[in-house]
């Protein structure tokens, strides 16, 4: 072996090393400093839960939810809780439908019977923009989604 080859294979050593050692970006820039990037008035319920109230044409006021855990955030508003909903197969089809339709979301009923609409995220691939646009694509989502379901369900 070529002397080249070695200090190029130390090289390469050392680079792949230097990244594994550094920590992701948003692992080292914490949500509130984010969710303070994002310009939205946000609300801190614990250190891993954080909500921003937003206003949309057809949900009207929206809390989106955001919470962390497991090196992933949630980010998700209840479109409408179990006791507002009336389960039927064309309620059922409609979430089927949107599920398909929008990107990126999640939707459907939660382990307390809620309709949601959420998205995850790994938090390691997070920054302030993607944030922002994972919070107005919820609240979007939900918009639109509403008065689709809204013969079923209601606010």
């Amino acid at each position: 072996m070529g002397w080249s080859f070695v200090r190029a294979l130390m090289l390469t050593v050392a680079l792949c090393l230097g990244a594994a050692a550094r920590p992701a970006l948003a692992q080292s820039v914490s949500m509130e400093t984010m969710l303070g990037q994002t310009g939205y008035t946000y609300k801190t319920h614990n250190p891993t839960t954080w909500s921003i109230d937003l206003d949309r044409t057809n949900i009207g006021k929206a809390r989106v939810i955001l919470s962390t855990g497991n090196d992933m955030l949630v980010t998700f508003i209840i479109l409408a809780k179990k006791a507002a909903i009336r389960k039927t197969p064309q309620l059922l089809e409609a979430l089927a439908r949107a599920n398909h339709d929008y990107d990126y979301t999640k939707i459907g009923l939660d382990k307390d019977g809620d309709m949601f609409v959420r998205i995850d995220t790994t938090l390691r691939l997070l920054d302030a923009a993607e944030l922002k646009y994972v919070i107005n694509q919820v609240a979007s989502a939900s918009n639109v989604l509403y008065p689709k379901v809204s013969a079923w369900a209601k606010r």
